[in-house]
């Protein structure tokens, strides 16, 4: 059984990540309309894709260095495809359904967020 690498990485930007979750779904079409990707399903396609739901946190040494880790991630949000590197499903992904729960329980050291990578 494949192992996750010890260090994940998405458009050169390492991720803490606390949970993923690797579903294999039907092969799409990948179409960017403005700032959406939209996926066509193909009648009769027998190729499959993966989707990570991911969860993660991002952290910093200080308020500068959490702001600068945040909008990297933010940044890779861009409809366009990345590389993922995680040891198992290794390729290019896009990114989509990125959120960050920015509750003062964390006290402006950490932020977690979630996030779904679509393979290309």
């Amino acid at each position: 059984m494949a192992n996750y690498g010890s260090t994940i990485t998405f458009g050169g930007v390492t991720l803490n990540v606390t949970s993923a979750t690797p579903t294999k779904k039907q092969k799409t079409r990948k179409i960017t309309i403005g700032k959406s990707l939209s996926q066509v399903k193909i009648i009769g396609l027998s190729a499959q894709q993966w989707e990570i739901n991911v969860e993660g946190i991002v952290t910093g040494s200080s308020l500068s260095t959490l702001s600068t880790n945040r909008a990297a991630i933010e940044a890779l949000d861009d409809v366009e495809s990345h590389a993922l590197v995680d040891g198992i499903h290794d390729g290019n992904y896009y990114m989509t359904d990125l959120s960050f729960s920015d509750s003062g329980d964390r006290a402006g050291l950490s932020y977690v967020y979630s996030l779904t990578f679509v393979e290309e």
